[in-house]
């Protein structure tokens, strides 16, 4: 069997998944998150071992040459009659590998998110591969070699915390597997990883959201070239799958606008920069917020019958307050992938200052976590000074790729009900990564009159079976 006939390339670093079955795709990409390897080495692996029985043809190919697309078919309904939603029948699976964690969360928070499912490298269980460095560089050779110098030291710094870490959770945990504990160590050590870390990401969508995406990426235009270089590479290969729905997406003068909105500091130089000991989360007071009252036509069901895999019906969106998590740029990575919450983005600044990781916290004054405060205080006034530098140089949409995971990031959201059940459940389970624990039990604590208002309702439902 050819390689060739289940990817729309074996060599590009974003390519499709074609003439395989959704089952083994979505199977298969499980992987992404736990292992460096790419979806086509496990897919290939998996053919070689003759675990799957896939036809030894492609009807990808077969279908652009029958009278459907070729005759014109599929444009006349699905294009010049204006029925758009015929994009939303359409869907393509697709990886993207060894692109920048800036990037990823980009895609991951492009306005058709929501129709879209992810599943990413996850550094929590895996060593770092690499870093990403942009293009844009090229033109700054001096500032090319600083960038360089930096990425390097942030490795070099983060196998020096691998072992510090462990040994604080060691003797914290001293019966925990050291398996376990190494896991726990690669979570903490990240924090000295900056955004430019290479990651892996595995994209499912209909067409409509790729779309979608594709033209916003590209209004990226002028500040990112791997945003849109990797935009334009989605396009090329998921045309290859949906060759009538997608080939036409390009970037809008709005979506143009709003990303030069973006590309703004929006928060002051600070006299110092700020060191938190933890996230935390602010309630907006004089935000629109709709507290909970019941009324004779809404249907709820029993809530006390709600389960950790239930989810509030709908008209719970409309509940909830405003509010502002100030978190790590690790936890923030986290927090956005809860797509039932209405985020406010900004861009990544040092100048929100440093979240201290818990396990360091907790064992001030020991040699171990000295050793760890004073290297990402360090890591982070090289980070500021080569983030300004590059503001300085007109290269504001690189800064991002300079901030470290334990950069403080204030994300503003609409915590709706709906969207906190599951938040809440999810978030408060003993294997999440600590700091979002945090973030789910001050949300809780903010929500608790409103949970109280849901007679029967349990917003922390995960023990729950």
């Amino acid at each position: 069997m050819k390689l060739e006939n289940y990817v729309t390339s074996t060599e590009d670093n974003v390519y499709a998944i074609k003439n395989v079955p959704t089952e083994v795709v979505g199977t298969v990409f499980a992987k992404v998150s736990r292992s460096p390897r790419s979806f086509r080495d496990n897919l290939y692996d998996l053919i070689k071992e003759d675990m799957l029985h896939l036809p030894d043809v492609d009807m990808i190919s077969m279908f652009k040459e029958s009278a459907a697309h070729a005759g014109g078919f599929m444009k006349k309904w699905g294009v010049d009659y204006g029925h758009s939603s015929i994009k939303e029948h359409a869907f393509a699976q697709f990886c993207i590998e060894g692109v920048s964690r800036w990037f990823t969360e980009i895609l991951e928070t492009v306005q058709a998110a929501k129709w879209l499912s992810f599943t990413e490298f996850s550094l929590r269980y895996q060593k770092p591969q690499d870093f990403v460095v942009p293009r844009e560089l090229d033109q700054h050779p001096e500032l090319k070699e600083h960038y360089i110098t930096f990425g390097k030291e942030c490795f070099r710094k983060y196998e020096e915390l691998v072992p510090l870490f462990f040994a604080l959770i060691k003797a914290k945990h001293p019966g925990m597997k050291d398996s376990a504990v190494e896991k726990l160590a690669y979570e903490n050590a990240r924090n000295v990883l900056p955004l430019a870390t290479k990651s892996n990401v595995a994209v499912t969508g209909n067409a409509r959201a790729i779309s979608d995406a594709i033209a916003e990426m590209l209004s990226h235009e002028g500040y990112s070239s791997e945003v849109v270089e990797i935009a334009q590479k989605i396009r090329k290969h998921t045309t290859e799958v949906l060759p009538s729905l997608i080939s036409h997406t390009e970037a809008t003068p709005y979506l143009c606008s709003y990303m030069a909105e973006f590309y703004q500091r929006r928060v002051q130089e600070p006299e110092t920069l700020p060191v938190y000991n933890g996230p935390f989360v602010e309630v907006t007071k004089d935000a629109a917020a709709l507290a909970f009252t019941r009324s004779d036509d809404m249907v709820l069901g029993d809530l006390a019958k709600m389960n950790r895999f239930s989810e509030l019906p709908a008209i719970m969106r409309a509940f909830g307050k405003r509010v502002a998590v100030t978190c790590s740029e690790g936890c923030h990575h986290q927090i956005i992938r809860h797509r039932a919450f209405d985020f406010s983005l900004q861009l990544p600044d040092t100048r929100y200052g440093l979240i201290l990781p818990q396990e360091a916290v907790e064992a001030s004054g020991t040699p171990e976590a000295e050793r760890i405060i004073n290297t990402l205080l360090t890591m982070r006034a090289e980070s500021h000074r080569l983030y300004n530098e590059l503001v300085e140089n007109g290269l504001i949409g690189i800064a991002p790729y300079v901030v470290l995971n334990a950069n403080a990031r204030r994300l503003p959201f609409y915590a709706n009900m709906y969207g906190l059940a599951h938040f809440v459940t999810l978030r408060k389970e003993e294997y999440a990564q600590d700091e979002i624990r945090s973030v789910a039990f001050q949300l809780e604590r903010i929500f608790h009159d409103m949970e109280h208002s849901l007679p029967g309702f349990e917003m922390d439902r995960h023990l729950k079976k």
